[in-house]
């Protein structure tokens, strides 16, 4: 058979396949002709120099004592070092001190990078020329903000807090809950505190307009961006990717011109109609390749695939799965007394971790397999067994062709959708408008 189809597994690094023959393909996700873009440092400076919606980027340089930049970690495939090079030169060249300068890594409640992760992620001269801390949220020096309508103040990191410009580095991609990560979630979950954004996550998570591609009426991303209004995020830098992971473009300005602009430009660039459900679903969880937050993968091929049908997910991540999320199926199922479902929706009703020990993005990630719609998923991937596929609720293949087999045998005449890479997929379903 001919190989025609493929799922990325790093940028620029595709894994091919053949289809059964009597599988019908209704949507291939291919990769279109881009035109040669510019380089990241060249993109970062176009739209620092043409921002949207706020006065020109000098001028608020010229007017500031002490800034901030925060940026995202190795979850997110933002190219921050280069980024950060370009904006930092830039800041320099109009006469900044480089003392007064901090970057911020906005962790949220997410593990603390290693000196050489960090050293990846922003830099090696960055690192040893400017002040670069990451963000604790349960630090005792954060900095209480009262936030309109809202019973309690948030704490936010002190650096940002201390900073009279505050500058944000991030993607703007699909996201589960959020409609959109980056843009305010840099401020919101990234440099606030521990019970502020439990609070946040566990009491939207389930609302039903808290999905992929949705910003309005999405109580998950409308309180992110309240939180980030309040702190006063002066400055966004959002990079956007096509579907082979690359970024093409950078847009940059204030908060809410920057972001309206860059989810229009996502959804154009990701967005994908679906006028009916597919019986399998092919995909990788690219760019999505930690641990964990292979989970994100699932979330498209979800809302397309019938609940009788099936996905075959390929999982590139590029390290195994931490070991208590593995352990923390059974937890859950023990205190569940194996309703793990209800037990966990009974939690975030009441906006509940149902792992208090854990961090926010481990319950988040811990409820996916146990909420999402049980359609049969088979699993390939070079850092999980077949023990802990089967403990997360799939089934587990060593091979694309194995798990093909498997499945030509249950739909010998599928409808198929392929998503080279799922994690940067938008799916626009006829059925939910």
């Amino acid at each position: 058979m001919k190989k025609d189809y493929y799922l990325y597994i790093g940028r620029n690094e595709k894994q091919f396949f053949a289809l059964p023959q009597a599988w019908f393909v209704s949507h291939f996700v291919e990769d279109e002709q881009e035109a040669p873009v510019p380089s990241i440092g060249e993109m970062t400076l176009d739209a620092i120099t043409q921002p949207l919606g706020t006065a020109p980027f000098r001028d608020l340089v010229g007017g500031a004592n002490r800034i901030a930049v925060v940026v995202d970690d190795a979850t997110r495939p933002t190219p921050v070092a280069e980024v950060l090079d370009a904006l930092l030169a830039y800041i320099a060249d109009a006469g900044f001190p480089r003392e007064n300068v901090t970057v911020v890594v906005a962790l949220g409640t997410h593990e603390v990078m290693s000196a050489d992760a960090l050293a990846r992620r922003v830099g090696e001269h960055v690192l040893s020329r400017y002040k670069v801390v990451q963000h604790n949220a349960w630090g005792d020096d954060l900095v209480p903000v009262h936030v309109p309508n809202h019973e309690r103040s948030v704490k936010i990191n002190r650096e940002v807090a201390g900073a009279d410009l505050k500058v944000a580095i991030s993607s703007i991609l699909p996201h589960p809950m959020a409609g959109y990560g980056g843009g305010p979630k840099s401020m919101m979950p990234g440099i606030c505190d521990y019970e502020f954004i439990r609070d946040h996550h566990m009491k939207h998570l389930i609302n039903p307009r808290s999905v992929a591609g949705a910003t309005k009426g999405n109580p998950f991303h409308e309180n992110c961006m309240l939180v980030a209004r309040t702190i006063g995020l002066n400055f966004s830098i959002n990079c956007l990717y096509n579907p082979k992971g690359q970024v093409i473009r950078i847009v940059a300005g204030s908060l809410d011109a920057a972001f309206a602009e860059a989810v229009q430009f996502c959804l154009k660039k990701l967005g994908y109609r679906f006028e009916e459900k597919v019986d399998v679903t092919i995909t990788s969880s690219y760019p999505h390749t930690h641990g964990h937050q292979l989970f994100k993968g699932l979330s498209a091929p979800d809302a397309v695939t019938k609940e009788t049908g099936a996905i075959l997910l390929l999982a590139p991540i590029v390290a195994p799965i931490n070991a208590e999320f593995i352990r923390s199926f059974e937890v859950i199922k023990e205190r569940s007394c194996n309703n793990s479902a209800a037990y966990i929706r009974e939690h975030l009703l009441k906006g509940k971790a149902y792992l208090p020990d854990k961090s926010i993005d481990f319950n988040m990630a811990m409820s996916t397999p146990f909420l999402r719609p049980q359609i049969r998923v088979i699993l390939v991937s070079p850092h999980v067994s077949r023990q802990q596929a089967e403990i997360m609720g799939m089934e587990y293949a060593d091979s694309i062709e194995q798990g093909l087999e498997r499945l030509k045998t249950a739909y010998p005449q599928a409808k198929v959708a392929i998503f080279p890479s799922g994690g940067l997929i938008i799916p626009i379903v006829t059925w939910q408008q």
